[in-house]
């Protein structure tokens, strides 16, 4: 966890020793002051949300782009009782509630189905995919903007070929019910869902490996998940 709070203020650990109390279940946590990585809060007998994942200076860069009231917000399901950390939730209890998930990492396609059963219950969901690993390479080699290009509300979609011999990262990806994006190299990609991919691709679906994605600004980006 990145923030904690402290007398009435949510906030990093600032020192060693530091140690406060987890407002979702009670526990101990202590600061973790690393020489060179993010200073954190660390809960004293395991994190209580089953899909917290290390963070780094990639996750608190895009959560300070949002103020900080609208980071790491603890939300429950009212019949189970089952509660999770949204990395960001933007217009809390308004009809344009957002919760933005942050994905450094690779994470298995039955734990993002439940992520995204979990926070659309009564939330859009986005996704932020950081692609800096060993997809990066096939996913730059795809990147045809002069392939079957179409213009839909003024933005430019173009249809990609995934490069490479399997397909699982992408189609697990367009598989989502949430709305995907990606950052590749700090620029934003949208990659469009079933929907919108069958009308760019003239009423059909698309075939395995094949993508569509539009360009975004960091502002653009922004704005979307705060409802703007």
């Amino acid at each position: 966890m990145l923030y904690a709070w402290i007398d009435g203020v949510k906030r990093p650990p600032t020192a060693k020793g530091e140690r406060t109390t987890c407002h979702d279940c009670g526990g101990t946590l202590t600061s973790v002051i690393p020489a060179e990585n993010v200073r954190h809060w660390r809960h004293k007998t395991g994190d209580c949300d089953s899909w917290s994942e290390p963070e780094g200076p990639w996750h608190l860069g895009w959560k300070e782009a949002f103020p900080e009231d609208c980071r790491e917000i603890s939300l429950s399901d009212s019949i189970t009782g089952e509660r999770h950390r949204a990395d960001v939730l933007c217009g809390a209890d308004t009809s344009n509630a957002t919760v933005l998930e942050l994905q450094h990492s690779s994470i298995p396609e039955e734990e993002r189905i439940a992520r995204e059963a979990f926070y659309q219950q009564d939330h859009r969901m986005f996704w932020l995919i950081h692609i800096h690993n060993h997809q990066k390479w096939n996913f730059g080699m795809s990147l045809n903007w002069q392939s079957r290009p179409v213009n839909v509300k003024g933005k430019k979609f173009a249809i990609m070929q995934w490069y490479g011999r399997s397909t699982q990262f992408i189609e697990k990806w367009k598989r989502s019910t949430a709305y995907v994006f990606f950052e590749f190299q700090e620029q934003i990609f949208f990659l469009a869902g079933k929907p919108l991919s069958e009308r760019i691709a003239g009423g059909t679906p698309l075939e395995k490996g094949q993508y569509a994605l539009c360009h975004l600004t960091h502002e653009e980006f922004i704005r979307s998940v705060s409802g703007a």
